[in-house]
């Protein structure tokens, strides 16, 4: 049991191996943004679409692009259309998209 167990001061650090392969290998949460302008036909599509096939555990934001903390935050991602999909930061579909599509996606991160 020395191996696994660390002595540093007074205090024992146990490592538990499935512990840490969860923690590894399993996010902690997924974040879906939806980068949208109110007068988009299609930005209001996507939006419904997303909720629809929400996964459980998952967090979705919107985020209006024509507020100046969306458009810089846009702008941060090179966003230079609506609507468009970023998951955990990164800038994943663009433009109206199906249900299927949006799933496909979110796998990676499930």
């Amino acid at each position: 049991m020395q191996d696994i167990n660390k002595v540093m001061g007074e205090a024992i650090i146990v490592v538990i191996p499935f512990v840490i392969y969860l923690t590894v290998n399993r996010p902690s949460m997924t974040l879906i943004e939806l980068y949208y302008s109110d007068i988009c036909m299609n930005c209001h599509y996507v939006r419904n679409q997303i909720i629809e096939v929400l996964p459980e555990g998952v967090m979705f934001k919107e985020i209006n692009v024509t507020g100046l903390e969306g458009a810089e935050r846009a702008k941060q991602l090179g966003i230079e259309e609506v609507p468009t999909i970023a998951i955990n930061g990164e800038v994943a579909l663009i433009g109206r998209v199906e249900k299927d599509e949006i799933l496909e996606e979110l796998e990676e991160f499930l």
